[in-house]
């Protein structure tokens, strides 16, 4: 076959023109043509040589020069399938809390308050589970001795357990339903059980509910420390299970007994130390903490109230001091006493190193208070709050200080 010589001319300039290309574009013919590999060499695992290595911070680039001939980068492989995945940030939703006024991550307005009567007496402390209350209110019994009462929604999980548990009174009995709570404790005096019945309250009772025993629990060291009757405790999970039995709802519409509020400083007379001594036996202590903008407490005169479970003490944002009349029950063979906790009163209000006098008012046995000062209605800081019940008797004497000052 003959090929012209224009014809191998048009040839040569193809090839020539087809190697420049090659040459500027840095491939082989045979990656460019059949298919070769046309992605980035992989970084070699080997550490460069010394004298390869750029002083730290240096620049890598020389000036003018192109980045195009920087050493070749490996980058990871696309899982994605082309698409970049955006994930949102979870999106946590908080709801009032109608004990507290807090923000908590659960609907506890559909989550039924539990109050506990637990033991108060020297030996009984540190008692467990305190620390979880909302709202502790004490009270005196008989022998010049306080109970507590904790009202909590806190008992959800698989870990709390709350602690000794005793025996109620009437006028405890009625102090919780105020907060329309399911009551706990173990056993009651006669009148407490008439409350109970005659208002149809109900109640988790560690002594005479035939399943308790699958709530309450005796704890092995306060039996040998402190004996029987302030040994007895119960769970959250315990307290969920007895409800089951007894068919007690835990889902409620609780009631906001307080008027909480963003602004809720008072404008009263000085309260960073109040001392209320119920009695020979119980001093309470609430010293305030700027830093914290908390009562501390302490009892049994300087010894601070801590929880066993948590070592935390207790501490709160609010404190109100209820006086109600207070007398022995005739005939009561135990030195029992009856507190009248429904009508009206008058009493403290105290937050944030400050007090101003109040009036209390329940109109019946399960009503919730209402509070008002000189000015009407007033909100309520949130936060925690501790109640003390004391004798009217003792209103207006030196067993009740709510600015004491050292000597």
């Amino acid at each position: 076959m003959i090929i012209s010589r224009k014809t191998l001319g048009r040839a040569s300039a193809l090839l020539a023109a087809l190697t420049l290309l090659i040459l500027l574009s840095g491939c082989s013919v045979f990656d460019r043509f059949f298919g070769g590999d046309t992605t980035a060499a992989p970084v070699s695992t080997e550490g460069p040589s010394d004298e390869s290595t750029p002083e730290p911070g240096a620049d890598t680039t020389e000036p003018g020069q192109s980045s195009d001939t920087l050493p070749p980068v490996t980058l990871p492989p696309d899982t994605t399938g082309g698409f970049i995945s955006v994930t949102d940030p979870p999106v946590i939703h908080y709801y009032p809390d109608p004990l507290t006024g807090l923000k908590v991550t659960f609907d506890a307005s559909r989550v039924r308050p539990v109050a506990i009567s637990v033991d108060n007496i020297s030996a009984a402390t540190p008692q467990s589970g305190i620390a979880l209350a909302d709202i502790v209110i004490e009270c005196m019994v008989e022998n010049g001795i306080s109970r507590l009462i904790l009202i909590t929604n806190k008992y959800e999980g698989n870990t709390e357990v709350f602690g000794p548990v005793r025996s109620v009174r009437d006028y405890m009995v009625s102090l919780s339903a105020a907060f329309g709570t399911l009551l706990v404790g173990a056993g009651y005096s006669p009148t407490g059980y008439t409350s109970i019945t005659e208002n149809a309250i109900d109640y988790i009772d560690g002594v005479h509910d035939r399943y308790a025993m699958s709530g309450f629990f005796r704890d092995p060291v306060r039996y040998e420390k402190s004996g029987y009757e302030h040994s007895l405790m119960i769970t959250g999970q315990g307290i969920k299970a007895l409800a089951a039995h007894n068919n007690y709802s835990l889902a409620a519409n609780v009631r906001e007994v307080f008027r909480f509020s963003d602004s809720a400083a008072i404008a009263g007379s000085d309260a960073t130390h109040a001392v209320l001594t119920y009695s020979s036996y119980q001093q309470v202590q609430l010293i305030y903490s700027r830093k914290e903008n908390a009562y501390y407490r302490y009892q049994y005169g300087t010894k601070a109230h801590i929880d066993a479970a948590s070592g935390e003490q207790l501490s709160f944002t609010n404190v109100f001091i209820l006086f109600a009349d207070s007398a022995p029950i005739e005939g009561d063979t135990e030195g029992r006493i009856t507190v009248e906790v429904t009508g009206t009163g008058s009493g403290y209000y105290l937050c944030g190193g400050k007090y101003i006098p109040i009036t209390w008012t329940r109109a019946g046995f399960s009503s919730p208070f209402s509070f008002t000062s000189d000015s009407g209605s007033f909100g309520v800081a949130a936060g925690k709050t501790f109640i003390a019940v004391v004798d009217s008797k003792l209103k207006d004497t030196s067993s009740i200080v709510l600015n004491y000052k050292m000597n």
